[in-house]
């Protein structure tokens, strides 16, 4: 149970961390000021739309909303080989490290990705749990017909990946300009009126 707890907390990007840790032996303390490593990533981002009016609506049971919606985008990044790292308020930070994949390997991984979202754009509206907030009377009268539905995007790009915080709190993680690349990119499906937005480094891979 530990060893699953500490991949819940810590994700694919905190395996170095923990991994460092553990070679400490009997050392009882956690070292979280350990360097990081600069690695490329493909990077996407699911913005759950009309979140600040589900909030206001919903109150205590949004968890209950957003962790619906982690379930599927969890379990589908994962199943087409991605890594979900963080929550983002009303997004999530979905990550593809191409740390030691082979060259001819990264295109497919970029197609992996794409397909990720897709896959996660079709959960979305085929979920049971989810069709429900269609018929939550005060979303209807606030958003007429009414769907849950994400913005996504993918851009790949550099990153310094490792641990953010002390010795009191650790979060393993990126840093990067290319994280608000993509963020601005979802930003802008709103503009375009679709749902998925790639970038030209995505695009060429």
């Amino acid at each position: 149970k530990i060893g699953a707890l500490l991949a819940l907390g810590f994700g694919e990007a905190g395996a170095k961390i923990i991994a460092q840790n553990m070679r400490g032996g009997d050392n009882a303390i956690v070292n979280a000021i350990v360097p990081g490593r600069n690695v490329r990533v493909i990077f996407g981002i699911a913005n759950i739309r009309n979140f600040n009016d589900a909030t206001e609506i919903l109150q205590e049971q949004v968890m209950i909303f957003v962790n619906h919606i982690a379930g599927i985008v969890h379990g589908t990044v994962g199943e087409f080989f991605g890594a979900p790292n963080h929550s983002i308020g009303d997004a999530f930070l979905l990550t593809w490290p191409l740390a030691g994949v082979r060259p001819e390997k990264e295109a497919k991984l970029a197609d992996m990705a794409l397909v990720a979202l897709c896959k996660l754009t079709a959960g979305i509206a085929r979920s049971p749990a989810l069709a429900e907030y269609r018929s939550h009377p005060k979303l209807a009268k606030r958003l007429p017909n009414y769907r849950v539905c994400l913005g996504l995007s993918l851009h790949t790009g550099w990153a310094l990946e490792g641990a953010i915080g002390s010795e009191f709190k650790i979060d393993a993680s990126y840093l990067s300009p290319n994280i608000a690349v993509a963020q601005r990119l979802e930003n802008s499906s709103k503009h375009y009126g679709v749902l998925i937005v790639l970038s030209d480094t995505i695009y060429t891979m």
